[in-house]
């Protein structure tokens, strides 16, 4: 089981795990239901300086992601990381909190930034580690001077930003051959049984198991004019899925909650059948998902006149 493991401060004793990227859950016990997560956060605290706001937002996190999908997914591999920032050290603006992003790009040796407007969610980054930067600020407004940044990163939000807004200010704190990356992992339904199960689960639920992930919007960034030739590549991912886990997925399904009792425990059954039909016992079913990466290089032609601070003073980029 991959885990995404959150670094203490030099003055911390204690260094905390979450466990993620698989459907087995944080222990062998565990399933993902949104309670024995809590349950699980909370028997993991320590008396040291990890403050409850931290784990709280974790939670936080935790459940999103478990009631947006069929499957929580916490992490993308650090090979998608890797192309969007490149092998060499880089000086990284995150652009958004959420998902564990942030400590796996410090983990890989980058100077990381975090721009978020929820301070919770900012605080409980520096809780867990001292080595993160973070500012509470708008992805379409930033608070930094020009050409500060080797890369500026946005994963699995980039449609919640107004994109002729951030899109030059992105280019605008970006360093010269700088380059912004963008992400999104969205599930893959043209798996058959995939396709079942979504079958299944919007005959009861129309609204559970979309695929409007934002994907859409990063056509914006193909036509701006202040970044280059969009490169593009996709990353497979496979989560094992037991028949338990998908069954607790669904009634935590967007809409599940007004359910009338007997048209939930029809739709449990019918998930039941279509894993004991594809399964492989005693091996789980592997629920396909697609981490869709974009890349592009500023083209600072088109931002006109920039003021640079240096060691000598103030000078006017032309």
């Amino acid at each position: 089981m991959d885990q995404a493991r959150i670094g203490a401060d030099e003055d911390r004793r204690t260094e905390f795990t979450l466990h993620t990227l698989s459907m087995r859950g944080p222990g062998p016990e565990l399933s993902w239901e949104p309670t024995s997560v809590d349950n699980y956060l909370r028997s993991r605290k320590s008396v040291d300086n990890c403050t409850h706001i931290a784990w709280e937002y974790m939670v936080k996190v935790w459940k999103i992601q478990y009631s947006s999908g069929m499957a929580p997914v916490t992490t993308i591999p650090p090979a998608a990381l890797e192309w969007l920032t490149g092998t060499e050290r880089a000086s990284v603006l995150l652009v958004g909190a959420s998902g564990g992003y942030a400590a796996m790009l410090a983990r890989a040796g980058h100077s990381v930034t975090v721009v978020d407007r929820d301070v919770d969610a900012l605080t409980a980054i520096t809780r867990l580690s001292g080595v993160i930067h973070v500012v509470a600020a708008r992805g379409e407004s930033l608070p930094f001077d020009p050409r500060l940044f080797s890369s500026v990163l946005a994963i699995q939000n980039f449609h919640t930003f107004a994109p002729g807004l951030a899109l030059g200010e992105w280019a605008r704190v970006l360093r010269p051959h700088g380059r912004v990356g963008l992400a999104y992992l969205t599930r893959d339904d043209s798996v058959p049984w995939v396709k079942k199960l979504r079958r299944i689960v919007q005959s009861t639920l129309p609204d559970a198991m979309t695929s409007d992930y934002g994907v859409d919007s990063v056509d914006r960034l193909n036509g701006s004019a202040y970044f280059l030739h969009t490169e593009t590549v996709s990353f497979r991912l496979w989560v094992p899925s037991t028949r338990a886990q998908l069954q607790d997925s669904a009634r935590h399904a967007t809409g599940a909650e007004g359910l009338d009792p007997a048209d939930m425990e029809s739709m449990l059954d019918q998930i039941g059948a279509l894993y004991d039909e594809y399964a492989r016992v005693p091996d789980p079913l592997m629920l396909p998902y697609k981490i869709q990466c974009w890349r592009a290089e500023v083209d600072q032609s088109m931002l006109g006149p920039t003021l640079i601070r240096g060691d000598e003073g103030l000078s006017i980029s032309l």
